[in-house]
């Protein structure tokens, strides 16, 4: 945009000029006109004072006297005088001899004063370039009637001084009109350079100032109006980045407590579009891009939380409930708090919605529950045998000898069920202590020695069970194991191997590794397990047959065991099967770095 100031200052001298030089054109213009009419009025003074004389002279027919009168007065006068005859004949004239001028009846003003003087008037002026003198010329022609003859009487002044005159004052304001130009250009570029370049440089400062550079230093000047505009902007600058700066801190706050939440943070306006989410909140629905700006019914789409959103905007309280949230990975159960937000007292102009995700702590629950349920069955069926025995006993069973025998080993049975049981559920809780307190104290050792262990401490079962145990060491890489735990988790698969491989069968034991990882593998040949079991396997009391595996008398928490052992290990626990095939349990740990 160009400078207003600096523009304006040249246009109003400018505009001065133009005035001052149209007023001078016009002043010498009207002097023109009143010079020559003042010399309008000279001449036909004089052509009346020189036609009585001229008349004189016509009567006494003496033209060498009338040429002689003619050439002494113009000469002393200055005033050029003609006499024509009606036939534009020229009798006398003060500047040339008659005898050698041609014939005037076609002169502008003989012809118009003869046409005047038939229409009644007494003289004509007329203004034209005379051929005989070369100069501009104003004639003043009248009617002379002598003896019945008309003629015409001619006075003519050159006006060529005028005309100078006029022309050296047009010239004059021609320089003038310059020169005003030239003084309003210079007072405008001082003014330019000393009154608008501090407030172009003031300008361009606010300019970076407002495009986010606060630290842009504005130029003060030393003295004048400028000076107190450029300290107020100066401090407003000031003010303005102590502001921002404020705003920014708070905003920098509020953001990180914002992010840190833990909770799902989603913030609507009044037409239930999302003005903000936090990360946890974008997590939770598995949002990915920027969810600012669309509705929140188009993305979250559960019908539960529309209504809820409604009964929140009817009754302006905060609320709370609980939703199931079907999402891709899964149904999330998620407990909501909404609260109402006012921008001013008299608006509610938005909604502040809270996410805590109850997924886990509901299958805690349905675990925890589920559990204490299978603990207090699988106690209590035991317990129940060994009531009834030793109850039968009481009753008189004990002094039959071989009533008695039967009994106490049903007794002994079911009491090693239940111890057992209860060895396996305090394996278990303090493994989950350990994942929960400090690192388990791992060791570089060979998973082979751990492997050969636990086979030993499996044959006399296996044989037994009329099982051969075989074991295959394709690769032996060194690995950091708590060998007791290991030996733990390789011991409850060749045992539930052992169980569910049927009778003259074998039970391979097979040790490879595999992209940098241990994997051991317990291959049966047993019945196989269903697709439909396979997840919920490592589950604890999990049991796919239940009457066959509390015949084969297991407590329902080995797997479970092992799941928790690779868990402490860094590493895990998989299962593949098809029914009448066998199954697979594999154990993948890392190998240790050298």
């Amino acid at each position: 945009m160009k400078n207003t100031l600096f523009v304006s200052w040249p246009v109003v001298f400018l505009v001065v000029a133009l005035g001052l030089s149209v007023f001078a054109w016009w002043q010498s213009t009207s002097l023109e006109q009143f010079s020559v009419e003042r010399t309008q009025q000279e001449l036909q003074s004089r052509a009346r004072l020189f036609s009585i004389e001229a008349a004189r002279l016509i009567r006494n027919r003496d033209l060498s006297a009338l040429q002689k009168f003619f050439m002494m007065e113009g000469k002393a006068t200055g005033t050029r005088m003609t006499l024509i005859d009606n036939s534009g004949k020229i009798i006398a004239d003060s500047d040339e001899n008659p005898a050698n001028m041609d014939n005037h009846r076609r002169r502008p003003e003989i012809a118009e004063a003869i046409s005047a003087f038939n229409q009644g008037e007494t003289t004509f002026s007329t203004i034209r370039h005379s051929a005989t003198s070369g100069q501009r010329m104003i004639y003043c022609a009248m009617p002379l009637a002598v003896e019945g003859e008309n003629y015409v009487l001619r006075t003519a002044f050159s006006i060529h001084e005028i005309d100078r005159i006029v022309r050296k004052a047009r010239i004059d304001v021609v320089w003038a009109v310059v020169v005003t130009i030239l003084i309003a250009a210079g007072i405008g570029y001082f003014l330019f350079q000393t009154v608008t370049q501090p407030i172009r440089a003031l300008r361009s400062a606010s300019a970076k100032i407002a495009a986010g550079d606060l630290d842009a230093k504005l130029p003060v000047p030393e003295h004048g109006a400028i000076r107190e505009l450029g300290d107020s902007v100066s401090r407003m600058a000031e003010e303005l980045k102590a502001r921002i700066d404020e705003i920014s801190r708070e905003k920098n706050e509020r953001d990180a407590i914002f992010a840190a939440l833990s909770e799902g943070v989603i913030v609507l306006d009044a037409a239930g579009v999302i003005i903000d989410t936090n990360r946890a909140a974008r997590r939770i629905f598995q949002i990915h891009g920027d969810p600012r700006n669309r509705q929140a019914a188009a993305l979250l789409r559960n019908e539960a939380l529309d209504d809820f959103l409604k009964q929140l905007r009817k009754t302006g309280n905060p609320a709370e409930a609980e939703f199931t949230f079907p999402l891709p990975e899964g149904d999330k159960q998620l407990r909501v708090r909404g609260c109402p937000l006012r921008w001013n007292e008299d608006t509610r102009q938005g909604i502040l919605l809270v996410f805590y995700d109850m997924t886990q702590l509901r299958k805690l629950e349905n675990f925890r529950r589920d559990f204490v349920a299978n603990v207090s069955h699988e106690i209590k069926t035991p317990l129940t045998v060994i009531r009834g025995a030793v109850e039968t006993l009481q009753d008189g069973a004990l002094d039959e000898p071989e009533h008695a025998r039967r009994f106490l080993e049903i007794i002994a049975t079911h009491s090693e069920r239940l111890n057992s049981l209860v060895q396996d559920i305090l394996s278990l809780s303090q493994l989950e202590c350990r994942a929960l307190g400090e690192e388990c104290e791992l060791e570089n050792a060979a998973l082979s020695l751990v492997i050969g262990s636990a086979v030993k401490l499996e044959e006399p079962r296996a044989e037994e069970a009329g099982i051969r145990l075989v074991t295959e060491i394709v690769d032996d890489p060194p690995v950091r194991i708590d060998p007791q735990l290991m030996e733990q988790a390789i011991v409850n698969l060749i045992d539930n191997a052992i169980k569910h491989s049927g009778e003259k069968n074998e039970v391979k034991i097979r040790l490879h590794s595999e992209s940098g990882f241990a994997i051991l593998e317990v291959i049966d040949h047993g019945c196989g397990i269903g697709s439909a079991h396979l997840e919920r396997l490592f589950e604890r009391f999990y049991r796919v047959d239940k009457a066959r595996s509390r015949k084969a008398g297991g407590t329902g928490l080995g797997l479970a065991i092992v799941k928790h052992i690779m868990q402490l290990h860094h590493g895990s626990a998989e299962v593949k099967s098809r029914p009448g095939e066998g199954s697979t349990f594999s154990l993948k740990l890392p190998v240790a770095s050298s």
